[in-house]
């Protein structure tokens, strides 16, 4: 099976944005010796219309493989 996992600062009101994600995300892998299939950047899209569309980087998704006891890493 696959299943991801969300890093992200704006969950815990914190602005350190995708800094803050990184060093979540690899606290995460090096503890649970999983490894990522595909990591995405996570982004909050604002405004209206398309001239005035502005994102920024909030976090990451971890894409990884589980299988048998793995199944329950979180």
């Amino acid at each position: 099976m696959i299943a991801f996992r969300d890093f992200s600062s704006a969950r815990y009101g914190r602005p350190e944005g995708i800094d803050r994600a990184l060093v979540e995300a690899n606290e995460w892998l090096l503890h649970t010796g999983v490894k990522p299939l595909n990591i995405e950047t996570l982004s909050h899209f604002s405004g209206g219309g398309t001239a005035n569309l502005t994102s920024s980087d909030v976090g990451l998704r971890v894409w990884y493989l589980v299988a048998g006891e793995a199944a329950t890493v979180r």
